[in-house]
């Protein structure tokens, strides 16, 4: 394994460590509203629906399936990483960009923040970018779910801007 390969393997390790322990805290508090514990703020009603208009719900969900799937297509490529196969390289490299992209765009979405736009303008070019890598490899199915929630996301991104 060259330098190169491995740094990048690393940061993507980093990344994907990260994520899973901003999840894990969500889920916590999650957890603490279905037992009843009371954080100090109101989750909406009971039905789950917030009295808050949500411009970009369809955007939400849209960049945090593109997180999902491409946290799967990053691990199909770890897997080929360590049998020192790169030929994913350039498809691995796409999906981390992705993965940090579309969970940025998520949170500002959630927050219908200012900057939603911009970053969606963004993120609707990095998901073209890793939709064309996971076209790639076609018998793989974590490129393909990879590939089809990067084209909703850019759909939506372009929707959105």
């Amino acid at each position: 394994m060259e330098r190169r390969d491995f740094v990048g393997a690393l940061g993507a390790v980093a990344g994907l460590v990260s994520g899973a322990a901003v999840r894990a805290q969500a889920a916590d508090h999650d957890h603490g509203r279905a037992h009843g514990q009371d954080h100090g703020h109101d989750h909406g009603s009971a039905s789950g629906h917030s009295d808050h208009p949500a411009p970009f719900a369809a955007l939400k969900e849209a960049s945090a399936r593109c997180v999902s799937t491409g946290n799967d297509c990053l691990g199909h490529c770890f897997g080929m990483l360590s049998i020192k196969d790169t030929t994913m390289a350039a498809c691995m490299r796409a999906t981390y960009d992705l993965v940090h992209a579309c969970t940025a765009l998520e949170t500002l979405a959630a927050v219908n923040s200012p900057h939603t736009r911009a970053m969606a303008r963004a993120v609707a070019d990095i998901c073209a970018a890793c939709e064309t890598e996971c076209a790639k490899f076609p018998e793989i199915a974590a490129c393909r779910s990879c590939r089809e929630a990067c084209r909703t996301c850019t759909a939506e991104c372009r929707k959105a801007v």
